[in-house]
C-alpha cells in the first residue's frame, strides 16, 4: 500500500473520530487537568496523543498514552486497535491478536475495526478469514472509508493469488475514489503481473497524477517501459529511483535487473 505509515495514521485518526463512547459521561469535577474531563474524553485525548507519537515513530511513548487512555475507558476501541497495530509492528502477534479480538468484542460490527483486523489476518496468511472480515466491514452503514476496505481486500486477494477477485475489489475502491493512489498502484502491478504492460502503464500514470512518488512505483515504471521497448523512459524511471531512494530495496532490485538486461 502506498505511504503505509501515513495511511495507517489516517485510518487510526478515523477510528478516533468515529469511535463510539463506551463509558458514561460523569461530567466535570473540581480536579485539575485531565481529571476534569469525562473518562471518554480523556481516553480520546490520550488516544490522539498516542497516534501522534506513533506517527513520529516513538512507539514506547505511544503505547504509554494508549494504555493511559484505556485506564480512563477500558472499552475505548480506537485505543485498543491502535495498540494492536503497534504490537504487530514490533512483532508481538499474540498480543496484537488479543487486542484485535478485544476490540471486536466491544464493536463487533464496526467497519474500521473489522478492516484493521482483516489486514492483520491477511498478513498472517489467513486469507479466507480476512476476506470475510472485509465483507463484514463493508456492511457497516456508518463506515466512513469503505474504499479503504476495498483497497485492502484487493491487496490481500493479490497476495493470495486471487487476481480476478483482486481486480474486482480494486475497481470497487476506484468507484468510490477514482484517485485513490493505493488502488491505482495495485492495479498497475496486477496488470503488469498479467503481462498487460499497456494497462499497467495507464494505471501507473493515473497513480503518478495523484502526486505520489515511492520506490515501488518507480521500479514498476522501469519494468513497464522496458517491457514495452521504451529504453529512454525506462532509464528516466531508473535515474529518479537512484536519485531519490538510493538505499531502498527497490533500488537494489533495479541494479540487479539492469545488469541482467545489459
Amino acid at each position: 500500500m502506498m505511504r503505509t505509515a501515513g495511511l495507517l495514521v489516517a485510518m487510526l485518526v478515523g477510528l478516533v473520530l468515529t469511535g463510539c463512547a463506551t463509558s458514561p459521561d460523569t461530567g466535570p469535577t473540581t480536579r485539575a487537568g485531565m481529571d476534569r474531563v469525562s473518562p471518554v474524553r480523556a481516553a480520546e485525548v490520550n488516544t490522539r496523543l498516542g497516534i501522534g507519537y506513533l506517527e513520529r515513530g516513538e512507539l514506547q511513548v505511544a503505547m504509554e498514552k494508549l494504555n493511559t487512555a484505556l485506564r480512563h475507558d477500558s472499552a475505548h476501541v480506537p485505543a485498543i486497535v491502535t495498540l494492536a497495530m503497534i504490537y504487530e509492528e514490533i512483532g508481538n502477534s499474540s498480543q496484537a491478536e488479543r487486542h484485535y479480538r478485544q476490540a471486536l468484542r466491544h464493536a463487533p460490527n464496526d467497519g474500521a475495526t473489522l478492516n484493521s483486523y482483516a489486514v492483520f489476518r491477511c498478513r498472517r496468511g489467513d486469507y479466507a478469514d480476512a476476506e470475510s472480515m472485509f465483507e463484514r466491514a463493508l456492511l457497516d452503514p456508518f463506515y466512513a472509508t469503505p474504499e479503504v476496505a476495498k483497497l485492502n481486500a484487493g491487496a490481500c486477494a493479490r497476495r493470495s493469488g486471487e487476481l480476478e477477485r483482486a481486480e474486482h475489489h480494486l475497481r470497487g475502491a476506484l468507484e468510490i475514489d477514482p484517485e485513490l493512489p493505493g488502488a491505482l498502484f495495485h492495479l498497475a502491478q496486477l496488470y503488469y503481473q498479467q503481462d498487460n504492460a499497456f494497462r499497467a502503464r495507464a494505471f501507473l500514470q493515473r497513480f503518478e497524477a495523484t502526486g505520489e512518488t515511492e520506490p515501488g512505483a518507480l521500479l514498476l515504471g522501469y519494468r513497464v517501459e522496458y517491457s514495452l521497448g521504451n529504453a529512454s523512459e525506462a532509464r528516466h524511471y531508473a535515474s529518479i529511483l537512484e536519485e531519490r531512494f538510493p538505499d531502498s530495496r527497490e533500488a537494489r532490485e533495479l541494479r540487479t535487473q539492469v545488469q541482467d538486461n545489459d
